[in-house]
């Protein structure tokens, strides 16, 4: 069986009365459970998260998309070791609707985490919620700023702060079949939006009006957001490999190289494929497109479960093989020479390979795999160019 077609998503987007798609309630709760388990792993009281990843999550709680990282307006989410998470967003009377698996009075107005009066504030929002116990607890932090470095420990002295990271890392880790499902789907959505710019990919075209008709169908289809602002590189910028897009006119003869991803109920899709402007491609060309492929193959290949991800890199003899993905766009772990977790079954990576030589040009490619007992399996459906 070809593995590709094995993995084809059966289902639409929709949710309907006649077939059981996604089961979300399932995902949350698994979700909130592996954190859970994490926390007490960790020997975890409480866990503050300000990862917008994090808090989606350990709860659901949806909030649009900076362009840059910004420790306020929410969401925060605080999870104890036993009771109901709290969570501090914009526009608490939507997401009183909307999360109705948070209980009353644990939906909170935000603050602004990088000024000294609101974090004492919202250390007083932490007493009220948790009593005396916290000012004594072990409490897990994903991420802070200096502002709030200084203010925990001074309104909370005893309380002992430590990574809250590693703990939801190891949480998310291995995907549930609802989470795959929901990856399949955003990876169904990218390959639309590659479609889109392929169809008009002729001379002629700028980079950014292929970023433009990606980026139509993406919405078209729901896509929350995108996996980034998107790479889109041709001629010069072929090799070395630049990866963001530009206003250049794409000329006839060159390859384009096109790096998409779109955003599924949280999840990110993240593939490139490369392409000919032109009906023909010459020898050289069609030689680093084979090469890369080939490349790709053998990193795909060498993914295997029950392997370390520094055994990977050691065995390749390559700095990093592949990239996490999930509910965040680029999310640990990653199978990097430094990272020394066991490779298992559920996990998710993004496999990419750069091919190319000055004055020829480049060909990047890339894929999402899932880990299963026999390997690596590439999910996606999108035919590569000029490849045996």
């Amino acid at each position: 069986m070809d593995l590709r077609t094995k993995n084809r998503i059966p289902f639409g987007q929709m949710m309907t009365d006649y077939e059981l798609r996604i089961d979300f309630d399932k995902m949350r709760k698994d979700r909130l459970e592996r954190t859970r388990a994490a926390m007490a792993e960790a020997d975890l009281d409480f866990l503050l998260l300000f990862r917008l990843e994090n808090c989606r999550y350990t709860t659901g709680v949806k909030r649009i998309y900076w362009p840059t990282i910004r420790l306020g307006g929410g969401p925060v989410v605080l999870i104890p070791r036993d009771g109901d998470p709290a969570v501090w967003i914009t526009d608490i009377k939507v997401a009183a609707k909307t999360l109705p698996w948070i209980p009353e009075g644990r939906i909170l107005e935000p603050y602004e985490m990088e000024i000294t009066e609101e974090v004492e504030e919202f250390t007083g929002d932490l007493t009220k919620l948790c009593g005396k116990d916290i000012q004594n607890a072990k409490i897990g932090v994903d991420v802070w700023s200096p502002v709030m470095l200084d203010v925990f420990k001074n309104k909370m002295p005893n309380a002992r702060f430590v990574d809250g990271q590693d703990p939801m890392i190891k949480a998310q880790m291995i995907k549930t079949d609802e989470e795959l499902s929901c990856m399949k789907m955003a990876y169904v959505m990218s390959e639309a939006g590659m479609q889109a710019a392929v169809d008009i990919l002729r001379p002629g075209v700028r980079e950014c009006e292929l970023v433009g008709a990606c980026f139509k169908k993406f919405w078209d289809l729901g896509s929350e957001t995108t996996q980034c602002s998107q790479a889109v590189n041709s001629g010069p910028g072929n090799f070395p490999y630049r990866r963001f897009h530009t206003d250049r006119i794409i000329q006839a003869g060159e390859i384009v190289n096109m790096d998409f991803g779109a955003c599924f109920c949280g999840y990110f899709g993240d593939f490139c494929r490369n392409f000919i402007c032109g009906p023909t491609l010459n020898a050289k060309q069609k030689e680093l497109m084979q090469r890369a492929f080939d490349q790709l193959m053998v990193k795909v290949e060498a993914i295997k479960p029950g392997l370390t991800a520094k055994e990977v890199c050691e065995n390749m003899k390559m700095r990093r093989v592949a990239h996490g993905i999930g509910i965040a766009a680029f999310q640990a772990p990653h199978v990097h020479e430094t990272n020394d977790f066991v490779i298992q079954p559920g996990m998710i990576f993004c496999v990419d390979t750069t091919a190319g030589e000055l004055g020829v040009g480049g060909a990047h490619l890339e894929d999402q795999v899932i880990v299963t007992e026999n390997g690596a399996e590439i999910y996606s459906t999108y035919p590569y160019t000029a490849v045996e």
